[in-house]
Formats: structure tokens, sequence, C-alpha cells
């Protein structure tokens, strides 16, 4: 996957075309927000953690390719959310990076994509309840989340991600969520990985129905 250094909405990021890149034609767009141990000044280091395994499926013949943007917040930063504050300074720099790259020809503006992990999925949470309809489709993995706010999103085209072993994020109020998703037969998808821990990530970007959901047309729920 070839990465290429830029700046957007303030953000040192990380910038992947597809192979075949036409200008002429607009791409769905993955946008990946870091953990906290990814953060720093390198414009390099939220590669990590999965990011080399999603080339297969944005690339891959099989599903649409798609344009995937990382960018990197400082060390005294975070993406807020139940953890940090709830909204913060870099939760608003996504937000406007995210519609500048609306704004630009290649991108479909209707299929853009949030990808967090760790700290990144806990910002996302929040992030979807304060921006309803900023991403057609999010992933979050290994993220924690505000039980009473998140109730909004049981009817979100979300796909949750949590390993029943996490002990650096506890599933407590993943599980809630899905328990409230499932019996409200709500959009929201849900998956415990049995015998995984904070590494879930390992098994979340390998997951091909996951890429496949993310990536399909937007008219499909």
């Amino acid at each position: 996957m070839v990465w290429t250094a830029d700046s957007i909405a303030g953000l040192p990021c990380q910038v992947s075309l597809p192979a075949d890149y036409d200008p002429g034609r607009r791409y769905p767009l993955v946008v990946s927000l870091h953990g906290s141990g990814e953060r720093g000044t390198d414009n390099r280091a939220q590669l990590r953690n999965g990011l080399g395994d999603l080339a297969g499926f944005v690339r891959g013949p099989n599903v649409d390719a798609a344009i995937v943007v990382a960018p990197q917040i400082p060390t005294d930063q975070t993406f807020g959310g139940s953890w940090y504050g709830g909204e913060s300074a870099a939760q608003r720099q996504v937000a406007d990076l995210v519609r500048d790259l609306q704004g630009r020809h290649s991108i479909d503006e209707s299929h853009v994509i949030g990808v967090g992990f760790s700290m990144g999925a806990i910002g996302l949470w929040d992030l979807l309840v304060r921006q309803p309809g900023l991403f057609a489709r999010a992933i979050l993995i290994a993220g924690d989340l505000d039980d009473a706010t998140a109730d909004a999103l049981v009817d979100a085209p979300i796909w949750a991600i949590h390993g029943d072993r996490d002990i650096i994020v506890p599933p407590v109020n993943f599980r809630r969520f899905a328990d409230k998703a499932r019996a409200s037969g709500g959009r929201a998808r849900t998956t415990e990985v049995e015998g995984m821990g904070h590494d879930v990530w390992r098994y979340a970007f390998g997951h091909e129905p996951l890429w496949r959901w993310a990536l399909d047309p937007v008219s499909s729920p």
C-alpha cells in the first residue's frame, strides 16, 4: 500500500490512493482514527495496527477501491469521547477534514467510512452522536462509549467489534449497547470476538465480511 504525506484541515495525514486511481472517477473514502499509542508528530505511527491489512480490501478485485486517509494527532491531544471529556479540538478537526474531502472531485461524498481503533474508536463513538450523517458507515474497534448517548446509534449503520478478553478497554458498555441493538432490531451490528484482547484489530482488519459491508454501495443497509 503506497502512502503519501499530506495535511488536511490542519491535521498531518497519510493518504493512499487506489492502485488504478482514475481522477475522473469518484471513490469511497475511508478515514482512519488511530489509538493513543500512535499519537505523535512523525506522520507515520498512525499506519500501525491494521492499515496494512486493509490494502487487500480497498485494492482487491472483489470490492470497490477506496481512498484511505489516516490523520495523526499530537501526544497531548485526543479524539474526544467518553474517556476524554466529550468533544475535543481534534475531533472537530476530523469533522472538518471529512467535509473538506467531501468537496473534492474524486470523493464520493455520500460514501465516507469512519474507522476507529481504541482511542480513535472512543472518539468516533462520540463523533457519530454529535455529527449524525457525517459518515455513511462506521467501524468501531475496541472503543468505549457513553452508554446513555450511544442509545441514539442502535439504528445507525455501524459495526462495532470488541475482544472478550480486552482488559485495556473492557467490553462492559459494548455489551450493553449490543444488547440494546439486538432488542431494538436496529441496523447497528456488533461482534464480540472470543479469546481476543485489545489486539482485536487483527481480527477486524482481516475480516472480509466487515469490509465488504463497509465498501458496498451505501444504499444497502
